[in-house]
């Protein structure tokens, strides 16, 4: 192909391919432009502890650490907080402490500084006891009975600092009633049932067993007598003006008073003094806990009316 032909191509429709060249170049230079600008970022990153011995505790470390990179923009868009590692090595330390934190940014981050570079804290010693296990109702129990828990196992292990674990008198469960059995977590509490924290418990989950046991009180309440219907007897002495019973709450405390009714003889004894039982009538439920009785004195022979 001729100079004169490779010309004429070039110049043939010359506005379209100057335009094709000129947004090929626009384009290239965004994305190289793009790919080279270097941000800056901040993200809040866990701080992990390591090196602690087993009867040590720290004060005072904060839970995150402020953590600002630079790198290339589309870089940092990605970047989670889970890609940094941010640690605190305790290794050898006890009592006062100063130490740095140690991060280590992706492959391609540039890190730029720390907030807080270094932590200031206190390893302190920790204990551990045994505390019985108290079971707590949500809810009331039912009707006339009561609701009887136990725990599994009894007692628990707690483990804190020394200050807070002398608070710890007991382990608390809730539990719903109306479940027979089913598994919590404790909680340790104070005298008051207030939960103290920074304690651990172990385990962390006990199997309470509840049943509910009907529930039976004790009271006294005022005897009538009811009059009697022969004649010829008098002087009639009650063994009791009240009598005491026993029974579910629900049946007890509206009874005002019970009746009793003299189980007299068939036939009717010679003249003198006569201890005869009383019949008490009590509620469905209710038990008369002693036996009454009255003693009568017959003056005379005679028919009964």
């Amino acid at each position: 192909m001729s100079a004169r032909e490779l010309w004429r191509r070039a110049v043939v429709h010359w506005p379209r391919k100057l335009a094709a060249i000129g947004l090929g170049f626009i384009m290239w230079a965004f994305v190289s432009t793009t790919e080279t600008t270097i941000a800056q970022r901040s993200l809040l990153v866990p701080i992990e502890v390591e090196g602690i011995a087993a009867d040590l505790v720290p004060i005072g470390v904060p839970e995150v650490a402020e953590v600002t990179v630079s790198g290339p923009g589309p870089r940092l868009d990605r970047l989670r907080p889970e890609s940094i590692e941010a640690v605190l090595d305790l290794s050898g330390l006890a009592g006062d402490f100063a130490a740095p934190v140690r991060v280590s940014p992706p492959q391609g981050v540039v890190l730029e500084r720390v907030t807080p570079a270094e932590v200031l804290g206190i390893l302190e010693r920790v204990a551990s006891r045994e505390v019985p296990v108290t079971v707590v109702h949500l809810g009331a129990a039912p009707t006339d009975a009561k609701l009887i828990s136990h725990a599994e196992p009894a007692t628990v292990t707690v483990r804190g600092r020394g200050a807070r674990l002398e608070r710890v008198v007991q382990a608390l469960v809730a539990v719903d009633p109306a479940r027979e059995e089913t598994e919590a977590a404790p909680f340790p509490a104070d005298a008051s049932g207030r939960p103290v924290d920074e304690v651990t418990v172990i385990p962390a989950q006990v199997r309470v067993r509840t049943t509910a046991e009907a529930l039976l009180v004790r009271r006294e309440v005022p005897l009538r007598l009811l009059p009697l219907v022969v004649g010829g007897v008098s002087d009639v002495q009650a063994s009791h003006e009240r009598v005491p019973l026993v029974g579910p709450p629900s049946q007890l405390e509206p009874l005002q008073e019970v009746v009793g009714a003299i189980a007299l003889p068939t036939e009717r004894p010679e003249p003198g003094r006569y201890t005869l039982p009383v019949n008490v009538a009590t509620p469905t439920g209710v038990s008369l806990l002693e036996d009454v009785t009255v003693s009568v004195r017959y003056d005379e022979p005679g028919a009964d009316p």
